[in-house]
């Protein structure tokens, strides 16, 4: 499927971007009036969006795509320049994702490509990409898409990298008692990424990893995995994956009489889970962006009233308890683009020479600085093109089948 979302009028007021976010990272600014004729007649601006609205991960990146139509008419025009945002599905499938980039690379002339929404097709798109030498922002979790970035000068990405969210998380398991931990995860980038991480990080804080386990994201059933898991006797087990297939794991977990805590990864952050999982996921922990625990945040987080404003308005159109981090991957791309499309044309940019103007925007995006955004306060360097550091995440858990900061 293939949604085509274009500039409906050129003169379209821009929205006020982000509290307290510094100049660099800021929004362009606002029109007071409708574009002028010279204006209307400037080349238009084309990002692509490649989201999987269908497949296993649907839950993830149908309100990546949400968030796209949410915000696309406060973004259709910078600077005199109309910005159409093409968002195309890739249906959770990696080869249809790199078709998809290719397609408005080659066919769209798009300035940019934020792509994807899973790991496994973040990763599949890096050499396109590269080789075309356009701006791509990647919506999945994977450190290896931006890491080096000497390696991936064109590749950035908005999520939490599995590292940070799993620093934060065994500093948790290492206050709480965690020893001896299991690990099962996803047998593909996502699940062995966070693997690698967690072998890396674990031994510093005192934590032995007994036992490494994987399943499919397909599997209904994990249990002979999660069995060799309990025989290692650890204090703790730990899930690296997404629902459907993170909820699996657990399931088994419980319906095998075990009471260890039960850990999780960032991916699970949204309310699918929740309800795929039922009494089963109750009392999981998990690291997370702080959008789901918005309103417990105390006052002095720079991150609060962007988070609340942007809960307020996706939940006014799609729900109460929709708003979720995935959609909020989406937004941070989104405006962190705008800004530096602002930036790159008031730098003299102009987007009817492609190939010059796709630079200046790869150099206006590696400029933000203290962009205060639904995952965090972005600082993108010619040395990090994650950009996020601690303040990005805290730790929650799922209390009568809601969120909550984990005590």
């Amino acid at each position: 499927m293939r949604t085509r979302w274009r500039t409906a009028a050129f003169g379209v007021l821009l929205a006020a971007l982000l509290v307290g976010t510094a100049a660099c990272g800021s929004a362009p600014a606002a029109k007071s009036e409708a574009g002028t004729t010279s204006e209307a007649a400037k080349a238009p601006i084309r990002i692509g969006f490649v989201v999987s609205q269908t497949g296993n991960a649907g839950s993830l990146g149908q309100p990546e795509a949400n968030t796209v139509e949410l915000y696309k008419d406060q973004l259709s025009e910078i600077d005199g320049h109309p910005v159409e945002w093409l968002v195309v599905d890739d249906g959770s499938d990696p080869t249809q994702a790199v078709v998809a980039v290719k397609r408005l690379i080659e066919e769209d002339k798009v300035a940019a490509v934020v792509c994807c929404t899973i790991s496994p097709s973040a990763a599949a798109i890096v050499d396109t990409v590269q080789s075309a030498q356009l701006p791509g922002i990647s919506l999945a979790a994977s450190a290896a898409v931006v890491t080096p970035a000497s390696a991936h000068r064109w590749m950035f990405k908005t999520p939490q990298n599995d590292a940070l969210m799993i620093d934060i998380l065994t500093d948790y398991m290492a206050s709480h008692g965690v020893k001896k931990l299991a690990f099962i995860g996803f047998d593909d980038d996502y699940g062995q990424g966070g693997k690698k991480a967690l072998e890396s990080i674990a031994p510093s804080k005192g934590i032995t990893i007994v036992d490494e386990e994987s399943f499919k994201r397909t599997d209904t059933d994990a249990t002979p995995q999660v069995t060799k898991m309990a025989a290692a006797k650890p204090d703790a087990f730990i899930i690296w994956a997404i629902p459907p297939g993170a909820d699996v794991a657990e399931k088994n977990i419980k319906d095998l009489g075990l009471t260890q805590p039960v850990y999780q990864s960032h991916g699970v952050a949204n309310a699918n889970f929740i309800q795929l999982g039922g009494a089963a996921v109750e009392g999981t922990i998990l690291p997370a962006g702080k959008l789901l625990v918005a309103a417990q945040l105390p006052d002095s987080d720079p991150q609060k009233a962007v988070l609340l404003k942007y809960k307020e308005t996706y939940e006014a159109k799609y729900g109460a308890g929709t708003a979720n981090t995935f959609g909020g991957h989406a937004y941070d791309a989104m405006y962190i683009l705008a800004a530096a499309i602002d930036r790159a044309l008031k730098a003299g940019a102009d987007p009817a020479d492609l190939p010059a103007f796709r630079a200046a925007l790869r150099d206006a995006i590696e400029a933000t600085h203290d962009f205060v955004g639904i995952s965090g306060i972005f600082n993108y360097s010619p040395d990090d093109h994650h950009g996020l550091d601690h303040r990005a995440a805290t730790v929650v858990t799922i209390q009568g089948g809601t969120w909550t900061l984990a005590p």
